[in-house]
């Protein structure tokens, strides 16, 4: 039974409980169908039958009177007599139709009543008949002589049968009254049995029910209390009570991890070195406040329970604090919101907000988490400055670059174009020590030239303007190339460009990135070798086009793979392979300007690749 679910039990006591009733009430149905029965031929003996009899026998009375009335005082123009006659034996057959339908058909009384009535009808007809016509005088002695005895033995007949109806009448009494006391004992019966059935079901109940809930009840109240020793019974039930017994078991759970929580809470909430507070939203009251509170603020948890921020002054304005809730009934919550407040002493200060509404006992109240960032603000200040001079600082050497450049072009073009001169005038009239240094003078300031041609383009790179375009880097390629036909020719070089993308780029650093990697490409060949050089791009899973300028020159040793990128960084002496050394680190300039990367590879098949990334 533990395992039957209450509904079911219920259930079942009451289809056995309606099972019970139903049956005692058919009993009680057949008892009081039969008392009823027995009521009804008692009625229809003592009342019907008796009624229609003596009703009979008043009719035959009435008859003879009428018949003896009428040969005593006879009046041949009276026809009312002969009307009540018949009226009088109507009256006589219906009753002795209705006394023949209630009497069985094999009584011998009804049978006797029946031939005595025909017998006396027949005779009444012929008497009626003999007064009506010339034979009064032979109806007269006919009535006498037998119409008397006729009659008594009619009225006889029907004495006989009330008598035995009557006697029916009093069987029918006594057995009424029979079903009555067996009626009486099966209501007292029925009534035993639902009480009997009453009390079973009660205990049922109680025991499987009531006392299980009384002991949940118990068991609840000790968990409520916080009892950690509380064990709740009937959870290995299967029913109703057993549900109820491993939900209790559960929310003992629940309230011992919420305990916990609580102490974690509590433990937590003390050790903070941050400002942790709980006030009412509305007025701001205080609930509690931690150690950190009074460290920082200086003011002692019992001066600041039960009082408000504004009452202790804790915010540089009352501002702060309407501004802090307004933005916080708006969000719902608040991270890293930065505000003002004061200390005790007075002294403003910095602070990091953190807060979340929450509700305790109806009220919608705050827990809030502040920490003192003076400190870090001052830094913050500090390095703000220092970022200030610094980009103030690059923005100098940036323009004292951009003008040194511009200013030490015009030297060295005078020193080339004077030694150019100098060689052309007198340069038959030097001595061949005179011409080795003009030519060292004049290859000097060409390269002085180049150098200063670099750090100008180095330094527009930064200088020019941001705003980014599509390139199509097929397009910008075959422009370089050319540009370059002259390289080109004088290696025999062979370019091939093969599905350059178009990006978001500055299109005038694009060529200037293409045309240094290719150029590079052109200038460092062996001698006499055929250049070929490869352009390619492939989409890499990050979103970003890597593109490739491959050739078959002199290659470069990997431990010089990052510092090729640094500035004026030579891996060959000028007289063997020209230029300023700035063009790989304006490459990277460049690239890092679009935010890519470059770097440098050494294919297997021979050469270099340089590759960089742009954006997709």
């Amino acid at each position: 039974m533990r395992f039957i679910r209450l509904k079911y039990r219920i259930a079942l006591g009451f289809v056995i409980l309606q099972l019970v009733l139903a049956g005692l009430g058919i009993a009680s149905v057949v008892f009081v169908d039969r008392a009823a029965m027995g009521t009804a031929e008692l009625y229809t003996h003592a009342y019907s039958v008796s009624r229609s009899l003596g009703e009979m026998r008043n009719r035959l009375f009435e008859i003879k009177s009428i018949l003896a009335h009428h040969l005593a005082f006879r009046d041949p123009s009276d026809e009312v007599w002969l009307q009540d006659i018949r009226r009088h034996q109507w009256v006589v057959e219906q009753n002795l139709s209705l006394v023949a339908a209630k009497m069985s058909p094999t009584d011998p009384a009804i049978h006797a009543i029946t031939k005595t009535w025909h017998e006396l009808r027949d005779f009444v007809d012929a008497n009626v008949a003999d007064i009506r016509g010339d034979n009064y005088e032979q109806g007269h002695r006919r009535f006498h002589d037998a119409g008397r005895l006729l009659f008594d033995r009619a009225v006889d007949s029907l004495a006989d049968s009330m008598i035995a109806a009557n006697a029916q009448a009093s069987e029918n009494v006594g057995q009424v009254e029979e079903l009555r006391g067996e009626l009486r004992r099966t209501v007292l019966a029925t009534v035993a049995a639902a009480l009997v059935l009453g009390i079973v079901l009660s205990a049922t109940l109680t025991l499987t029910i009531v006392t299980p809930l009384a002991r949940l009840r118990s068991a609840m109240l000790d968990v409520n209390e916080g009892d950690p020793a509380t064990t709740v019974p009937f959870t290995d039930r299967g029913d109703e009570i057993g549900e109820i017994a491993q939900a209790l078991e559960q929310l003992k759970q629940d309230a011992w991890e919420k305990r916990r929580s609580q102490i974690k809470f509590a433990t937590i909430f003390e050790s903070s070195p941050d400002i942790v507070t709980l006030s009412e939203c509305e007025s701001g009251r205080f609930l509690d406040v931690n150690g950190g509170f009074e460290k920082i603020l200086g003011h002692t948890r019992q001066e600041t329970i039960g009082r408000t921020s504004i009452e202790l002054g804790i915010w540089a304005t009352p501002e702060e604090r309407s501004n802090l809730v307004s933005a916080l009934m708006r969000d719902g919550r608040l991270n890293n919101y930065q505000s003002k407040g004061r200390r005790k002493n007075g002294e403003l200060f910095d602070g990091l907000v953190s807060a979340e509404l929450f509700e305790l006992d109806g009220k919608a109240c705050i827990i809030m988490v502040a920490r003192d960032i003076t400190p870090l603000k001052q830094q913050e200040e500090l390095l703000r400055r220092s970022l200030a001079e610094m980009e103030r600082s690059n923005r100098e050497l940036d323009r004292f670059a951009h003008v040194a450049a511009h200013d030490l072009q015009e030297p060295c073009r005078t020193i080339c174009s004077f030694a150019q001169l100098l060689e052309r005038s007198d340069g038959e009239n030097l001595s061949p020590q005179g011409r080795e240094y003009l030519n060292f003078l004049s290859t000097g300031a060409i390269r002085m030239r180049e150098q200063v041609k670099g750090l100008l383009d180095l330094s527009q790179v930064d200088s020019s303007p941001t705003a980014f375009v599509k390139v199509d880097l097929n397009q910008t390629a075959h422009w370089i190339i050319q540009e370059l036909q002259a390289a080109i020719a004088e290696h025999r070089a062979t370019v091939t460009v093969q599905n350059l993308p178009v990006v978001n780029a500055n299109p005038v650093q694009m060529r200037q990135l293409l045309a240094n990697l290719i150029g590079n490409a052109l200038k460092f060949q062996p001698a006499g070798q055929k250049a070929e050089v490869t352009l390619g791009a492939t989409l890499r899973a990050d979103q970003t086009w890597e593109v490739v300028v491959a050739d078959n020159g002199i290659g470069i040793d990997p431990q010089f793979h990052d510092s090729v990128f640094d500035l004026f960084r030579r891996l060959h002496g000028p007289d063997r392979y020209p230029g300023s050394g700035l063009g790989l680190a304006i490459s990277k300039r460049i690239v890092e300007r679009h935010r890519g990367s470059i770097w440098v590879t050494n294919p297997a098949t021979g050469g270099t690749a340089v590759h960089f990334t742009l954006p997709a």
